[in-house]
């Protein structure tokens, strides 16, 4: 996910940059996800960009559309949506951009504390909940032997610049990239002796919003 920030008057370059990191001013720019029910892939993609150029269509209120859409049908006492520090920022980042665009989200999730559900973080579920611990998802992949979802060209910290270059189809693969890494951990997590599955059934493409 990429949020993206108007510059605000006498805001400097660093602080622009420093914005994207909050959903009070930031914006959505897409929302990598795969979905699965009953075992089974049946969605994968990036959110937010158009069917025929493939490009970020920049339309954050149609992202996030678009994400409560697939999220109907949602149970929050059977279903779990995995993340890597989704509870500090990810969702908490969507709610908040939802609010502002008019965006009604299509299920109400509970933020609460030390639960695995309906949000299973896991960056709090490794550190056990220890708010002073954080660890990055490259770091915890090479702990856990996973290999990184970092290809040296695009990362965070680079996204809006390749952004501004025109490198959508890159921030597209990174963005899905860092979603199957985070799948890969969760399964770890959840079931150490098994292999981790692959997204058999499913083919990556736009999703619509």
């Amino acid at each position: 996910m990429l949020s993206r920030y108007p510059r605000l008057h006498g805001c400097d370059e660093e602080e622009f940059r420093k914005l994207s990191l909050s959903g009070e001013y930031g914006r959505v720019l897409t929302i990598g996800v795969i979905v699965e029910r009953d075992g089974m892939v049946t969605h994968s993609g990036c959110l937010g960009r158009d069917r025929q150029t493939t490009l970020f269509h920049l339309e954050e209120r149609r992202t996030l559309k678009g994400f409560w859409k697939l999220m109907q049908g949602f149970d929050p006492h059977r279903d779990v949506i995995v993340g890597h520090n989704i509870f500090a920022f990810d969702m908490n980042f969507i709610y908040k951009r939802s609010v502002i665009n008019r965006v009604q989200p299509s299920v109400t999730l509970s933020f609460a504390r030390y639960r695995s559900q309906p949000l299973f973080d896991t960056m709090m579920e490794w550190n056990k909940w220890d708010m002073r611990r954080f660890v990055g998802l490259d770091e915890l992949a090479r702990i856990l032997g996973f290999e990184s979802s970092k290809n040296g060209q695009v990362d965070g910290a680079r996204v809006y610049d390749c952004f501004c270059e025109g490198r959508h189809a890159e921030i597209a693969n990174y963005c899905m990239a860092d979603v199957r890494l985070t799948r890969a951990i969760y399964y770890r997590m959840v079931q150490p002796e098994e292999p981790e599955p692959d997204e058999t059934g499913s083919a990556e493409r736009n999703l619509q919003g």
